[in-house]
């Protein structure tokens, strides 16, 4: 049995070799883009205006980047700053905020607003954990139900024979769930907002939300303001709850996966259940008896 020295060892090597892997990747790639901006800053003041220095630039870039953090920022294609907050952003900053996602876009401004950010979070967070709950105790017994009555289909137990049946039926149900729950959404998400996204931004943004870790560097409807924004934030929304009930149920039921899967091999087919003649596959059927699903699920 693995120890818990072992355990934090090589856990310890497998946080390293993240963080030497993530250094080498970024750190090159930072330092271009560092002298990229910076030639382009002195093209810019050589053609516009040669008495403006590099350090006022640079304050102002600094100033303009801070306030843009906190909801505002100045739209080319209006003449007046407006601002990030509307009605469907609050709904989602709440939403990222019990569901734990915590993209972070927009921030807080006020201390007010900080204060009651914490309290609300603590609130959010319990009613969001049973919430979770209830729909784990109402939903993955039915899919279990779902997988159990497929495994017991003919054509999967004699393709497949018995004791694999049970975990294809359950491979099939969750990529049906994956498919309906995050990736059809997720390509929504893409089509409606995000076209120019490449499949590698696309995936991590999903993954990123699925696992709730919400990075926020990449952000649909972060061009859109006003009404626009409005809506792409409400459905946006819609799909972040979406992601994160899936991901959780999927998570759940792969760590309940062994002992179901036990559960399933130790059954004795009922009494009345004709015999497997798997030469004449055209005679073979197993009928499933309720007394004997209601067993697996208990």
């Amino acid at each position: 049995m693995l120890k818990l020295s072992h355990f934090l060892i090589c856990y310890l090597i497998f946080l390293l070799f993240g963080a030497l892997i993530f250094y080498e990747l970024n750190v090159v790639e930072e330092k271009k883009r560092h002298i990229y901006v910076n030639n382009q800053i002195k093209q810019f003041i050589n053609r516009n205006n040669k008495c403006l220095k590099e350090h006022d630039l640079y304050f102002y870039v600094d100033y303009f980047l801070d306030k843009s953090h906190t909801g505002l920022w100045y739209s080319s294609s209006s003449k007046a700053n407006i601002t990030k907050w509307t009605f469907g952003q609050g709904l989602f900053f709440v939403t990222s905020l019990i569901t734990t996602v915590g993209y972070g876009a927009p921030n807080l401004i006020t201390s007010y607003g900080k204060i009651l950010c914490i309290i609300y979070t603590g609130i959010g967070l319990i009613l969001a954990s049973l919430f979770q709950q209830i729909l784990h105790h109402q939903l993955i017994p039915i899919f279990y139900r779902i997988i159990f009555q497929l495994a017991m289909n003919r054509y999967i137990i004699y393709y497949f024979t018995r004791y694999r049946s049970f975990f294809v039926s359950f491979l099939l149900v969750t990529f049906l769930i994956t498919l309906f729950f995050i990736i059809i959404p997720t390509l929504f998400i893409h089509n409606m907002y995000v076209p120019k996204w490449s499949l590698i931004e696309l995936t991590y943004f999903a993954v990123t939300t699925n696992y709730l870790i919400g990075f926020g560097d990449l952000m649909p409807c972060s061009d859109l303001y006003g009404q626009s924004r409005s809506t792409c934030a409400i459905i946006l929304t819609i799909y972040v709850i979406i992601q994160v009930l899936a991901a959780s149920i999927l998570s759940h039921m792969w760590f309940i996966l062994p002992g179901k899967s036990q559960q399933f091999l130790r059954q004795q087919r009922h009494h009345s259940d004709p015999n497997i003649n798997m030469i004449d596959n055209k005679n073979f059927s197993i009928d499933i008896n309720d007394k004997l699903l209601e067993n697996v699920f208990t």
